[in-house]
Order: structure tokens, then sequence, then C-alpha cells
């Protein structure tokens, strides 16, 4: 019998016990040796990485390839003639920020952002979503800058525009003739966007909007990109027409001009130093009745004539908010495939640390135990190990569902990816902590990284929305499926739930081995 299939079968037994008896029986895989410690193995990890980076395999080793060759990315040669790139952390707050617009101005000279925002199509978003993974890889901060710029700024005039704010914007966004960031969060307001404070009025007389900071808990507050260098941002705001509050609504504003200057009436205050993404400039912005013209209203859903007549084919408010954030997913989805690809920079390097670090003898005088021997280092780490692969996965899967969307599939888009990106992001957080503790003092060194990472990635977990406030969401949104196909009796065909459509399992009262191997009670 060849390795595959017995490993195969032990796994399997786990789950389905042959033997109708209760009672616990030694398992082969407790006295396995592993071949590995004496045999020779081949291993593909090329097809290994096909299923796992799934596509435009090609198109990132070509921006890897680019990262190398440059020093502003400080590319160290390996001992086997490999070279490695790693930000250096060490540097300001300042010397961080620089370095990234710096970095940014290197890849857009080599077109790497080229199409990014006037291509359409599967293969365009999904070689954007490819290059923003490598991004992602070398530096935390490079991946939100480039992403507040064109997955939220852009996206945001892309999705919420429509022709006229397309053609005057998008390819300025693409090659950074404009810098832009997205003035969504306000001091007071975060998850709550329907709640934020900003106001804008329309002006009937001049043909402008009125763009307003009524109060401290309004203002704009960590806009990514605008302490130093956006010189626009999409402001969001309540829309008050004649009187009546419309809601939520989106705006072009311009806050520096082309030499860096802080447009008139608006102020902008530096968040400071964080514990992590120092590379981005996370600002505070106030608006103090800033003029903008009609045209600056992004109205895919919803418009202001000219003599200051609110229009909107969208009638019920809360669905006219819904069409507004429906877009946003995006956001969602880089965050929690750049989350799972961190799990997997930092497993790497605890498992090859455990491969190398010995730790006690098992005789008198005899070699020490490589620390992955352990049964109690491999249970730390192999768990995790195989989660991350599954996460990947679902990472993926997510990843398509969202390149292949339509109308019909908002809602669903919606909750799989607010429920992927909190899972994905915690994930990754127990991931870096129990990496960090099975390197021991080493993985408190900068240069490997994960004490880094740790900082650079918790803000994973409230930024594109509070985790456990999505997750509030996705439980509204799942119970809300199961009343309705209850009421209609119908099976469910969406939101993960079709495994419902099946009769529910018996639970026996006396819990035997079998039941708890099998496959139907891990379900439960």
């Amino acid at each position: 019998m060849d390795r595959v299939t017995w490993r195969t079968q032990v796994l399997a037994n786990h789950l389905h016990r042959s033997s109708a008896s209760s009672a616990l029986t030694a398992n082969p895989c407790v006295g396995f040796s592993p071949p590995e410690l004496t045999e020779r193995f081949e291993f593909e990890t090329k097809e290994m990485r096909k299923l796992l980076d799934h596509h435009n395999l090609e198109e990132r080793d070509w921006l890897f390839g680019l990262m190398r060759q440059s020093k502003l990315f400080n590319p160290k040669e390996a001992g086997d003639g490999r070279v490695f790139v790693s930000p250096d952390y060490n540097q300001s707050m300042e010397q961080q920020r620089e370095m990234t617009m710096k970095r940014i101005a290197y890849l857009l000279d080599r077109g790497v952002f080229r199409g990014w925002l006037t291509e359409k199509g599967v293969e365009a978003e999904l070689r954007k979503f490819a290059f923003q993974e490598v991004a992602a890889i070398y530096d935390h901060s490079l991946s939100v800058k480039i992403g507040v710029h064109f997955f939220l700024w852009g996206g945001a005039i892309l999705f919420f525009g429509t022709k006229r704010h397309h053609d005057k914007w998008l390819r300025d966004t693409e090659n950074y003739a404009i810098k832009g960031c997205f003035a969504m969060s306000e001091l007071g307001h975060g998850s709550n966007v329907r709640g934020i404070e900003t106001v804008t009025t329309y002006d009937s007389k001049t043909g402008e909007f009125v763009i307003n900071t009524p109060c401290e808990s309004a203002q704009k507050y960590w806009i990514g990109g605008a302490a130093n260098h956006a010189t626009h941002t999409i402001v969001f705001s309540q829309l008050i027409i004649s009187g009546t509050n419309q809601g939520v609504h989106a705006f072009i504003a311009q806050i520096r001009d082309g030499n860096g200057n802080i447009c008139p009436n608006i102020r902008i205050a530096d968040c400071g130093h964080k514990i992590g993404l120092n590379g981005v400039d996370n600002g505070r912005i106030w608006f103090d009745n800033v003029r903008i013209p009609r045209e600056n209203l992004l109205n895919s859903v919803a418009d202001v004539s000219t003599e200051g007549q609110y229009l909107s084919a969208i009638k019920n408010p809360d669905q006219r908010f819904a069409a507004f954030m429906a877009p946003l997913t995006s956001g969602r989805v880089t965050i929690a495939t750049s989350a799972i690809y961190t799990a997997k920079i930092s497993l790497a390097i605890a498992i090859r640390y455990s491969l190398t670090r010995r730790a006690f003898s098992v005789t008198p005088n005899g070699p020490e135990v490589l620390l992955l021997d352990y049964p109690s280092h491999q249970h730390r780490l192999l768990p995790l190990l195989a989660k991350t692969y599954a996460m990947t996965f679902a990472a993926n899967h997510l990843k398509m569902i969202y390149v292949r969307r339509t109308p019909e599939s908002s809602k669903t888009i919606h909750v799989v990816s607010s429920a992927f990106k909190a899972t994905l992001t915690w994930h990754n957080m127990r991931t870096l902590q129990e990496c960090r503790e099975a390197c021991g003092g080493q993985g408190l060194k900068t240069e490997n990284r994960i004490g880094n990472l740790k900082g650079e990635f918790d803000v994973q977990s409230t930024f594109e929305g509070d985790n456990n406030v999505l997750m509030q969401q996705v439980s509204k949104a799942l119970l809300a499926e199961f009343i309705t196909a209850q009421k209609r009796s119908k099976p469910f065909k969406a939101l993960g739930l079709e495994h419902m459509n099946k009769p529910c399992p018996v639970i026996p009262s006396h819990l035997t081995s079998s039941t708890l191997q099998s496959i139907e009670f891990q379900v439960i």
C-alpha cells in the first residue's frame, strides 16, 4: 500500500469508524513514524501553488521580480542565491510614509496599475487582486495605500458615479495625476455609517453643494492618505434638500491643490503614530462650508436637479442606503485574502524554525529533539496550518463570486464577504500570536517579521467594518433567510445554508466514540 493511500485511510478512520463497538481503541497514527525522516520524497510545490494562488501566477512572479530589482524594496541575497525583500520597520513614521510613496511611484512607472480602473472584465479584476495580494505580502502599508486610492476612492467613482465622473476622474486616478482618499469614518461614527454627522446642503442660486462639519464628533477620522498626500476625497455626508434629510450620499471634494497646499475652508490634522501601518498617513478632516459643483455628487443612485429637486428611482430610504453600501464589498474581499497570506507567512516562518531548532533529548547524551517532533508543538501549529489551507480556498471562492457578480448575487456577496472578512482576520491574528510564541525569543526580532506583522494587521479586525458588527449582520441575514424559507416551505438555495435542507441527525443520549468521530456529528 502506498503512503498516500495509507494516510487517507487513517484520516477516514477518524471520521468513519467501521466497528460498532463504543470502546476507545488505539489509533494507528499514534505510533506512526513519518517516512520523511528516513525516506526521500517528492512533492510538487508548483502544483500546490497553483491551487493556493489560484490565478495570475506569472503576473505575481513578474511583480515580485520588479521588487527584487529595486533598492526601494530592500532586497537581500540569501546564501543559496535567492533574493528576499522586506520593509524596514525600524524607520521613523515620516520615513516609512516617504518610502511608501516612492514604492508606488516605482510601480506606477513600470505599468503595474495600468487598467486597474479603465479595463473591465473578470481577467482584469483578477489581475488587480493578484497584484494587490503581492503588495500585501511585501508590506501592509503599501497595499493599504494602494487600496485606498484604487479600491475605495477609485471604486467609489466607478460604482457610485456615472459616465461624467468616469470620464473625468478614472484615467487621472489610474495615472496618479490626482491622489484620492475616502472620507467615511468620523470621530463619533465608524460602523454606524447612517449616523454620520457631516452635513451637505444645496444652493440652487449657485448650483453648488455646501459641505460642513457641524461639530467635533463629525470630523472625518482615520482617513488614509489625508494627512500628507491626498488631493481629493470622497465625502460621505447627510444630504439636506429643502429641509429634508435624504440620507447618506457621496461627494467628490478637492482638499489640496497640485502643489500640496490645503484648500480654503478645509482643515487637516495628522492622526499620528500607530502600532502599525505607519507607512499610511491617516488624517482628520474638517469642512467649513466647502463649496463643490453640483456635478460632484456621485449620482448612480440619486441626483439633485439644478433647481434643487431630489431625484431617485429608489424611493425607500433603507433600500437606497443599501444600494450605496453594496459596492463597498471589494474592500472586505481584499482584506480577507491579505489576512490569509499573512497567516501563511507567519506559519512558514514558525514551521521552518521548528524544523531547525532543537530542545532537550529523550535519552541521556542523546541528540536533542526538533521542536516539530514534539506533539505539543504540532498541536500548536499544524491545526492552524490546516485551517489556513481551508481558508485559502474559501478566500479564492470569495474572489470568484465577487468578480462574477450580478445584481442578483449582491446580497450573497455582502453576507459572505462580511463573514469571511471577520473569520479570516481573526484567524490571522490568532495565528500570528501562536507563531510568535512558537518562535520563542526569535519571534521578537523585527527582521523575523512576525512581531511587526501583528502590529501591521491588527487593524483588520476593525477597519472596513468591526468584526463583531459584521458577524451580527451575518447572523441577522441568515436568520432572516431561515425564517423566509420556513414561511414559504421552500428549501434554502444560498448563503451556505443548503445543508439545512437535510434531516437533522438525531444525537443519542449516550455519546460513543463512533458518534463523536462521525461527519454528521461534526457538522452539528
